[in-house]
């Protein structure tokens, strides 16, 4: 009889990571479940939605090897609520499993193991290393931006790709829904294959994110991509991603050239105003108006069901008066995603995008978020 024990926190740590990916409401049964494989002193757990998929390999001790597939929120359930540290695990026939833990026991049904989806092959494939802090870093600042509309699959994701600036070579990430756009720079993260930009789905991203959580920042992260997926290594984690076909929009086509009106402002009193004033601002547009004069900034929105708002903010501005509306989210999120505290707003009329950029911006830490505006 193929069994093996291991610690409650262990298998807690593995399930807790396939909860994202496995056990989301599906049409295959077999998805909503974890493959389960132990071998040698391992217990490797795989979880997929076909386009998501995470391997975590975990510490146990195996008697005899065998496999199984079970309910990845019920074995999460169950083992989450074990009082005793040690559990036992035990195939039997039918595809179930026996579980023991002191003195609970559970059995718990399964489905044929040989049946589950497997991984894309990734052994041979190279692989690059970049700081599990850069990438995490990376992501928060660009996948805010990406779409969640179904009908533009090309914008659900978030587009990886080489860039060059003055002889250096930079890892670029870049994310829009066709009303904002994220783009940051990193230097001297190298990763072949995305000479001409992969997107990666923001479904994927934000779940490299999750599993990041819990890993050292100082840790090296493995990169790889193919044809048709990304593979992310951390540790004794492996994620792999489908990637998003078709093209991403020109998006340095979208970037303005021409915005002369340059506004220095504060990050946190721009932030704290914008919340305040938004509360009036209509639910559906969101939309709060800017008028600019002489070291002043305006703030101003109006509900019609409820009232108005207006708040001034003290600003370095030089240039001529100009209104221009913008959604106060798309504002909100876009301030959030820079660390300075100065922040260097670029305008040029109320018909074209804004510019937010950090006032200390350098090439080897480039980020940009542009606003479409809108008509308030």
């Amino acid at each position: 009889m193929t069994y093996f024990e291991i610690d409650k926190k262990e298998l807690l740590k593995g399930l807790g990571l396939m909860q994202g990916i496995a056990g989301r409401k599906t049409t295959l049964p077999i998805l909503s479940h974890i493959f389960m494989e132990w071998k040698k002193n391992s217990l490797f757990l795989t979880g997929t939605d076909l386009e998501t998929g995470v391997q975590e390999e975990l510490n146990a001790t195996v008697h005899e090897e065998g496999k199984a597939s079970v309910s990845s929120k019920k074995l999460y359930e169950i083992v989450r609520e074990l009082q005793d540290e040690v559990i036992h695990i035990q195939k039997r026939e039918n595809h179930w499993i026996h579980l023991k833990s002191g003195k609970s026991v559970f059995n718990l049904a399964g489905l044929d193991p040989d049946e589950y989806p497997s991984l894309p092959a990734w052994q041979q494939t190279p692989f690059s290393t970049v700081p599990t802090r850069v990438m995490k870093e990376m992501i928060e600042k660009t996948a805010f931006a990406a779409s969640n509309e179904e009908s533009r699959y090309h914008l659900n994701g978030i587009l990886f790709i080489a860039h060059k600036i003055g002889g250096k070579e930079f890892l670029r990430m870049v994310a829009t829904d066709g009303h904002r756009l994220s783009l940051i720079d990193r230097e001297g993260q190298v990763i072949p294959g995305i000479e001409k930009g992969v997107i990666v789905p923001k479904k994927g991203v934000i779940e490299i994110k999750r599993i990041m959580g819990d890993k050292d920042e100082e840790e090296e992260m493995e990169i790889s991509f193919d044809n048709t997926h990304a593979f992310f290594k951390m540790g004794k984690s492996l994620m792999v991603v489908r990637l998003i076909e078709g093209e991403f929009p020109e998006y340095e086509q979208v970037i303005p050239k021409n915005n002369d009106k340059k506004v220095n402002i504060k990050k946190e009193t721009l932030h704290r105003s914008l919340r305040r004033v938004s509360t009036m601002a209509s639910e559906r547009a969101e939309g709060i108006k800017l008028s600019l004069k002489k070291n002043i900034m305006e703030l101003s929105s109006f509900h019609h069901d409820f009232g108005d708002a207006k708040e001034e903010v003290d600003i370095h501005y030089d240039g001529p008066s100009i209104e221009i509306g913008f959604n106060a989210r798309y504002l909100i999120e876009a301030l959030q995603s820079f660390d300075d505290d100065g922040i260097l707003m670029e305008l040029r009329d109320d018909g074209n995008p804004g510019i937010l950029r950090s006032e200390t911006t350098s090439t080897p830490s480039h980020q940009l978020s542009i606003i479409m505006p809108m008509k308030i």
